[in-house]
């Protein structure tokens, strides 16, 4: 396993997407937007924490899709990624693989900043493990820990594939999901 970087990051600002919550997202303040615009991303923000609550996950991932051109470059990567996490699997991996070739600029948004450290750190290449279920599986999740891997394959009664991948290959890595998520494009 990956030891995480060890330093402190503010869970609070009264600007923040969510004021007063500790969030899921990567607790970065963006600078340069109008108060506007800093309103907007908060109230989608809340719709989608909503959401979360009271939809399935399609209706959430269309929620985001719906208010996405609204969003300033920061939120939509972050926000993006806790629509990821608490909706992404193999049946909507087409969608998020669509999402996450945006154009948009200020990508780097969708990793915390511990997780960004964590990945400049990696040593590449490094082998990523995955659980299956058919040959044509569309997934775009991995993992580096294979313990995980295997024992999340063997309760969903899945196969486990590994590969080797470089840095370039690597869209994002995720560890909130109690795993070392890899997410390959």
């Amino acid at each position: 396993m990956i030891e995480l970087p060890k330093y402190t990051v503010p869970t609070y600002n009264p600007r923040s997407a969510i004021p007063n919550e500790r969030t899921d997202y990567t607790r970065r303040i963006p600078t340069g937007l109008s108060d506007k615009q800093l309103d907007r991303d908060r109230k989608i923000a809340m719709q989608l924490v909503k959401a979360f609550d009271t939809e399935d996950d399609m209706r959430v991932i269309n929620l985001f899709r719906s208010k996405a051109h609204l969003l300033s470059n920061p939120r939509y990567w972050e926000l993006m990624r806790s629509v990821w996490i608490g909706c992404g699997s193999t049946e909507t991996s087409e969608i998020f693989r669509r999402l996450m070739r945006s154009g948009r600029p200020c990508r780097s948004w969708f990793m915390t900043p511990e997780d960004a450290k964590a990945l400049d750190a990696m040593d590449f290449p490094v082998t990523v493990y995955r659980a299956y279920g058919n040959e044509d599986d569309p997934g775009i999740s991995w993992t580096l820990d294979k313990a995980w891997c295997e024992d999340y394959a063997k309760r969903k009664g899945r196969k486990v594939k590994s590969r080797q991948v470089s840095r370039n290959e690597i869209f994002a890595y995720v560890t909130r999901r109690g795993e070392e998520e890899i997410i390959i494009l």
